[in-house]
């Protein structure tokens, strides 16, 4: 399991190494941003949508429960 955590920790570096130089950045800037930036904000958004969500779940049993049974 070491072997295979070691793997992908290198993966991100290179694709993060990778990620730096194809848009003119250094490692420690894509390091940064990523996780300053990209991070925080994707889950602001993934919070978003579970507030979302809550109020749609939240619409749809009231409209279960104030709707009329049919004929059941």
């Amino acid at each position: 399991m070491t072997d295979f955590g070691i793997a992908i920790y290198a993966a991100c570096v290179d694709f993060m190494i990778r990620a730096a130089a194809l848009v003119g950045a250094t490692y420690r800037d894509a390091n940064a941003f990523m996780f300053f930036v990209l991070w925080p904000a994707v889950t602001a958004a993934l919070l978003a949508v579970v507030a979302w969500q809550a109020v749609v779940l939240r619409r749809l049993r009231r409209r279960v429960q104030t709707a009329p049974n049919s004929g059941r």
